[in-house]
């Protein structure tokens, strides 16, 4: 009893120390995606989609396989006559109803083979395999936008990440310069203003530290949906915000979005479909060709009289109301609608690549512009804090380096999230599934 106990307060210690491991754990972006394909029910539901083709391919392709069925039966049955003659001899034959029955067996085996339709079940069929191709690339579809979703909410969390860690060197800064300006202000130094600005800039600066650290808890709350984990997980997102160098060729990277884009291809696979489907509403004009053969027991006793029987039937449908007709426009609209719904993606698709590839330029310049600029910024502060201390700067200039500091690291951390996140999203706009053209080349 003792050991049982034992083993179940050891158990119980092992689970609270995994999960508050659990919780102290830090994810990096590729943990984050692993466990997103993992967890995620929007992955889940596309998987079914790709379950319910195969079931459908499966029901189209059974009308070209031969169909076996085994019947038997046995039952007891009265047989009493009726007279519907009014002739008054028919009198001496009759016999009133009793209840004398009978016993009667039946069993057959039928076997039943589908010879020739002219393509009316093998266009079926094909236009199901079709669909579950195309499923596939939806599902595709589905996880490459996963992932992408999951590195915007990544990076814009080390953004802020970045920005609060900035924030919270300025309050220190600031801090130190209140308690500066108040020891001034009581030797006689400085006015009474510099401390009342030292007030209001440190509230300023908790504002924004306060505002950065809302918008981080925002993006973490989004992550942690796409995971599939509690919002309350105590978890942490630790990486690094790299400015990669890549090399980018806008043709390339339409083609290669043309060639892997799984929502394109998906669309293809459905206009591959539909084609098979109106080659089937046009095969309904023609006749069937099938083939049967039986065997069968039956009689009032065993052993029972068997017989066969074999035979082939041609079946033409002359006349369904016009019901071939409205099937066949209905399936030729559909397959015009798919046709122009690819022409219409096709430039959504180049559209698309365009934008992203202008985007990652635009970041990549912003980055080269912001570094410099909080170059500059950090030591202008310096510079100001010093001269401050010194007595050559007033307090209003320190807050204007202060300002213009803190601008100009928020703008750099925007600029290096922004620049990954292009790279992210021209990775999904080109079905780049790996996503690793930047790991050659990392600055």
């Amino acid at each position: 009893m003792k050991i049982a106990t034992y083993i179940v307060l050891l158990t119980v210690l092992v689970a609270v120390t995994t999960a508050r491991a659990d919780e102290n754990h830090a994810f990096t972006l590729d943990d984050c995606v692993k466990i997103t394909l993992q967890n995620n029910p929007q992955l889940r539901a596309s998987e079914m989609d790709i379950l319910s083709g195969r079931g459908n391919y499966g029901i189209a392709r059974a009308a070209l396989l031969p169909q076996i069925n085994a019947v038997a039966n046995a039952q007891r049955a009265t047989s009493n006559l009726i007279v519907t003659s009014k002739s008054p001899y028919t009198s001496v034959f009759y016999r009133p109803p009793d209840n004398i029955n009978y016993p009667y067996y039946t069993a057959s085996l039928t076997l039943s083979q589908q010879l020739f339709s002219f393509g009316k079940d093998y266009f079926g069929m094909r236009s199901a395999a079709e669909t579950i191709d195309s499923s596939r690339y939806n599902f595709i579809n589905t996880r490459n936008t996963l992932i992408y979703n999951v590195k915007q909410n990544f990076f814009s969390i080390l953004q802020y990440n970045m920005i609060i860690d900035a924030d919270r060197h300025i309050l220190k800064q600031t801090e130190t310069q209140l308690q500066q300006a108040q020891a001034y202000y009581k030797a006689g130094i400085k006015t009474e203003i510099d401390v009342l600005s030292a007030r209001a800039s440190l509230g300023n600066i908790k504002l924004n530290l306060i505002t950065a650290e809302n918008a981080r808890n925002i993006y973490t709350l989004n992550l942690l949906s796409l995971m599939g984990l509690p919002l309350t997980a105590g978890v942490e997102f630790t990486g690094e915000l790299m400015a990669a160098a890549v090399t980018t060729n806008a043709d390339t990277e339409v083609r290669q979005a043309l060639d892997n884009r799984p929502d394109y291809l998906s669309l293809k696979r459905q206009l591959d479909a539909a084609t098979y489907s109106y080659k089937q509403s046009i095969s309904a004009y023609f006749p069937t060709l099938s083939g049967n053969a039986s065997y069968n027991w039956s009689g009032q006793d065993f052993p029972l009289v068997w017989n066969w029987e074999i035979g082939l039937e041609l079946g033409f449908n002359l006349f369904s109301g016009l019901q071939n007709t409205s099937a066949s426009e209905v399936a030729k609209a559909q397959m015009l609608k798919l046709k122009y719904t690819i022409d219409e993606q096709r430039l959504s698709v180049e559209l698309s690549v365009q934008s992203a590839l202008d985007n990652l330029e635009q970041a990549r310049k912003s980055i080269d512009v912001g570094k410099e600029t909080l170059r500059q910024a950090n030591a202008n502060l310096k510079l100001v804090e010093k001269g401050y201390k010194a007595g050559i700067n007033n307090y209003l200039d320190f807050l204007t380096a202060v300002g213009t500091y803190q601008t100009a690291q928020s703008s750099y951390a925007t600029a290096l999230a922004s620049y990954n996140i292009a790279l992210a999203n021209l990775d999904y706009v080109t079905g780049n599934t790996a996503g690793d053209r930047s790991k050659d080349n990392e600055e």
